[in-house]
């Protein structure tokens, strides 16, 4: 006589964030060190910035919020910087559309952390390695 089979259950997926998992596999975060669309929240996180999304979806209007939190980490992982802004998308929720929108702020956010990077070494190696002469054109 043969057991019935185990009766599995599935995971509790709650939240708007995995409605955006398939942002997971874009090549613009394949050079993050971790992404994570668990519950209302997709978290970016790279070297040089941390990124995060918090997702409300306004049921007046159907509209979806999307609260960006970005810090700029200094060379040593510190915070150096910070940054907010809020994007409202329409459309269907977790459609191509508004995945592709939260893809572009993303990226946008880690080419700014980046160029800030690029600034501030520029400014230091620049300062350090210039030598200083002063030439004088004189008259025989």
């Amino acid at each position: 006589m043969s057991q019935p089979a185990p009766v599995r259950s599935r995971p509790l997926v709650r939240g708007l964030a995995p409605r955006f998992a398939l942002l997971i596999g874009d090549p613009r975060v394949a050079s993050a060190l971790q992404v994570s669309c668990v519950e209302d929240a997709i978290d970016v996180h790279y070297p040089e910035s941390d990124i995060s999304c918090r997702l409300l979806l306004q049921r007046a209007t159907g509209h979806l919020l999307c609260a960006f939190s970005v810090t700029h980490l200094a060379l040593d992982g510190s915070a150096e910087e910070r940054h907010r802004m809020d994007l409202t998308l329409d459309g269907p929720l977790g459609s191509a559309a508004q995945r592709e929108a939260i893809l572009d702020r993303i990226h946008a956010f880690r080419c700014a952390a980046t160029a800030s990077r690029v600034r501030v070494a520029t400014r230091i190696v620049g300062r350090a390695s210039r030598p200083h002469s002063h030439s004088y054109l004189t008259a025989a």
